[in-house]
């Protein structure tokens, strides 16, 4: 090859295509069955031998004290502009150390996992609609299952954008959430224990609360992270965020009762 750089090969895998939304439940029922498969087959392997290609990528309390320090900085001069939504995050702050907290008691397992499971992360097949593989595995690192289940949902079950101004089109879409669980327990059930199963919801409201820490943390910084249109974008991404954890909670309930049915 002439000049430098870096050069990646992949496989052709011929009649198969990706979506960027989950047109309809089934193609969520798929890419779940295509994550929970993923996490098996790497089920037996050891979490500390594989390289972790970001530290702490989600590390919950890290995020948190991020923000704060970068609230208690404000070296941007927008900390006045958002308090309202500062204060929401630390009122939640209870839920940041849950899940570390089961790990450091030795009840919940490190496993290796895929860590961006958006839904064009999984290939379809161009006739039958099922998945044929996961791809995109730049981000394949220790963590917890929830990784990949929570932040599933928090892309692939929001009825709006991500940076939606309209908050009243940002929903939790339990259609999607009850498709994606249903695939997602039929090929982890193999492995997966009853506490990682039990915290399935907890799961689906943690990734919309930790995305709210992210976009925050950027605003207040300067939008140093995530690119920007307009100002106010990482902010606007912050409160459609809320919505979407607002609605979640709502759902809780209703989700316990579904997983419950499934297992």
């Amino acid at each position: 090859l002439h000049g430098s750089g870096y050069w990646r090969c992949y496989n052709c895998i011929e009649n198969t295509y990706t979506c960027d939304v989950a047109e309809h439940p089934r193609q969520a029922y798929e890419a779940a069955k295509a994550f929970g498969a993923f996490q098996q087959l790497l089920c037996d392997m050891n979490p500390e031998d594989i390289h972790e290609t970001i530290p702490f990528f989600h590390h919950t309390r890290k995020r948190f004290d991020r923000l704060m320090e970068a609230a208690r900085k404000d070296s941007s001069g927008r900390l006045a502009s958002c308090r309202k939504e500062l204060e929401f995050i630390r009122k939640r702050e209870r839920e940041v150390d849950l899940l570390l907290n089961l790990q450091e008691k030795g009840e919940l397992p490190i496993r290796i996992v895929h860590n961006d499971t958006k839904i064009n992360n999984v290939m379809l097949d161009a006739e039958t609609d099922r998945a044929v593989c996961v791809i995109d595995l730049d981000t394949v690192m220790p963590s917890f299952i929830f990784s990949d289940y929570g932040d599933f949902l928090r892309s692939g079950a929001n009825t709006g954008l991500e940076d939606d101004k309209n908050l009243d089109n940002v929903n939790f879409n339990m259609e999607i959430f009850q498709a994606f669980t249903k695939g997602y327990l039929e090929s982890g059930k193999s492995f997966l224990l009853p506490i990682e199963i039990e915290n399935l919801p907890y799961a689906a409201a943690l990734f919309p609360y930790m995305q709210c820490v992210r976009f925050l943390a950027d605003y207040i910084n300067g939008d140093t992270y995530y690119k920007i249109q307009y100002p106010e974008h990482n902010l606007v991404r912050t409160k459609a965020q809320f919505k979407l954890l607002q609605s979640v909670e709502e759902h809780t309930p209703e989700m316990k009762k579904f997983i419950d049915s499934c297992i």
